[in-house]
């Protein structure tokens, strides 16, 4: 009886075990319950997704506000991200940095953290988004989701510190571009008026260039490392006169100043004429983000101070001045510092410099009164420290043509000058001048001799900040930094700080004060032509003394751009 009992229950589950009715119920169920739980996890992910992405995309408007508006790039970047409706808002953290566009740099270490100059800036964004059906898996109400981004400002400007050619001398000029060039110039003022009203885009300017200097040249950094002729530089300027409406003259003065001098023996690094700043990856032919222009007769009496600046001494002789013998000129011109550019297209943080210039002027008047037998010679030393000129910020606001705003920190140069003699060489500019009392009459007969020292100096001087506007930068306007008023007539202050050591001899019939007011008689009437002379001599170097004049010759306002 049980053994029939146990049998029937095992058939009945032997039963049950094949029994394929319902499976696909159960099945159902089962799968439904994965669909659902699947569902869930990619509606929370696909929200997720959207919720990073919104993220980015405001942290990227974010990050390219704040480059725009560096000093303020916090609030900036919090109006961004308030403006897109970001949930959640945990933190902002706003680092601000330098950014170097290197192609041969990778491209995680281009960005440096609170380096400067500073010119990009790195926003960094956390916030939380809402999860709804894996609240339960991942027991969490939200998801933190971090974004960030970094861009650059592409704020850029042209500057330019010296090119003082406000006076335009034709001998004075024709003598220092003969000194750098060589040859026998002898242009005339129209000549030169032609050449100062000529004014050229820088950008276009260096696609003519590298177009007449030839070889492998196809980026503006390629340009400024390769060496050009001022042949070569007379020649582009010649190439954009001819593409522009009435300059036969400029053309006309531009080739006779090429055929009356050895312009294609002379070569100069391109990179001391102009620095091309963030655009010099580009391809030649796609600059002009920056316009920037100049006049033809800057560029030409940069490139003529660059050939002469190796610390070479010209000395031209037998200038003609009224009431004196003669009148030998001597200038040395140094290298530019950090082989600084003439003209600098950069960023916050760019520099530009003048030279260290030396002018001696040995001049020899005839005596007059007491000493109308004799001759006084007149030593004159001038020794000009760089100027240096820093791009310190470029503001574009909402209408950079209206808002544009360039700020240069400019430092003018010190000034030391003298009637003495050097003990030491001139012309060797890494050495301090040493200065003694210089011979100025001598007669050997009467055993008369008188010696003199005078001095006059400018020194302590700190960068002045200048500000250029959008009608300043368009026109062209040039700003003069002082020091403090510096005396108009050098040469006639130095002449009444003179200090005389008169020798009479034995057999003079003379006293020291009679031979000191002789000496200064003498020099006196001649000391406006000298100052003069003294002016004009740094007006054509692009100098003038305890002052420094800058340009900005260009502004770029065209935002800021992600790098990331």
């Amino acid at each position: 009886m049980k053994r029939a009992a146990f049998l029937s229950r095992l058939s009945r589950l032997a039963r049950f075990a094949y029994d394929e009715r319902g499976t696909i119920v159960i099945m159902g169920a089962i799968i439904a319950v994965c669909g659902i739980g699947a569902l869930a996890i990619g509606v929370d992910a696909i929200t997720l997704y959207f919720e990073r992405r919104k993220a980015q995309g405001a942290v990227d408007l974010a990050a390219i506000a704040a480059a725009r508006d560096i000093a303020r790039a916090e609030a900036a970047a919090a109006a961004a991200i308030n403006d897109n409706r970001i949930p959640a808002v945990q933190s902002i953290v706003i680092t601000r940095g330098h950014y170097t566009a290197d192609a041969a740099t990778p491209a995680a270490l281009r960005f440096t953290a609170n380096a400067t100059p500073q010119n990009a800036v790195r926003v960094q964004l956390a916030n939380e988004a809402p999860l709804y059906f894996g609240r339960g898996i991942a027991r969490r109400a939200a998801y933190e989701v971090r974004t960030e981004a970094t861009a650059v400002s592409t704020a850029e400007a042209a500057f330019t510190i010296g090119s003082r050619l406000l006076s335009l001398n034709g001998g004075v000029l024709n003598a220092v571009l003969g000194a750098a060039l060589g040859g026998n110039i002898s242009l005339n003022a129209m000549d030169y008026n032609n050449l100062a009203g000529f004014n050229v885009d820088l950008f276009r300017f260096a696609d003519a260039l590298a177009l007449k200097a030839g070889g492998n040249i196809g980026t503006y950094d390629q340009l400024a490392a390769s060496k050009v002729s001022v042949g070569n530089i007379i020649d582009a300027l010649v190439s954009i006169a001819q593409a522009a409406p009435g300059t036969a003259a400029t053309q006309l003065s531009l080739n006779t100043l090429k055929n009356q001098s050895n312009a294609n023996a002379v070569k100069i690094p391109a990179g001391k004429l102009i620095s091309f700043g963030q655009q010099g990856y580009l391809a030649l032919g796609q600059g002009g983000a920056l316009s920037a222009r100049t006049s033809a007769l800057s560029i030409l009496n940069a490139a003529a101070g660059i050939a002469n600046g190796a610390n070479q001494a010209e000395v031209l002789a037998n200038l003609t001045l009224p009431g004196l013998t003669s009148v030998q000129l001597g200038v040395t011109v140094g290298e530019r510092p950090q082989s600084s550019p003439w003209i600098a297209a950069g960023e916050a943080g760019a520099s530009v410099y003048t030279a260290q210039t030396r002018i001696r002027l040995i001049v020899t008047a005839g005596g007059s009164g007491l000493l109308n037998a004799a001759a006084v010679t007149l030593p004159i030393y001038i020794d000009v420290a760089s100027a240096k000129a820093t791009l310190s910020n470029v503001t574009c606001g909402a209408n950079p043509a209206t808002d544009a705003n360039v700020g240069l920190a400019v430092t003018p140069a010190a000034v030391n000058a003298w009637i003495a003699q050097p003990s030491t060489a001139w012309q060797t500019l890494s050495l301090p001048p040493d200065m003694r009392p210089a011979a100025l009459v001598a007669v050997p007969l009467l055993g008369l001799s008188v010696t003199g020292r005078a001095q006059a100096q400018i020194t302590n001087m700190a960068a002045q900040n200048v500000s250029f506007g959008w009608s300043d930068i368009a026109n062209g306007t040039a700003k003069t930094v002082k020091t403090r008023d510096f005396t108009q007539s050098l040469v006639s202050g130095l002449v009444d700080q003179l200090v005389l050591n008169v020798n009479l001899g034995p057999l003079s019939l003379l006293t020291p004060a009679l031979v000191t007011g002789a000496v200064k008689a003498t020099l006196q009437p001649v000391t406006p032509v000298l100052d003069a002379l003294v002016n004009d001599i740094l007006t054509s170097l692009g100098i003038s003394l305890g002052e420094a004049d800058v340009w900005v010759n260009g502004v770029r306002c065209d935002g800021a751009a992600l790098v990331n």
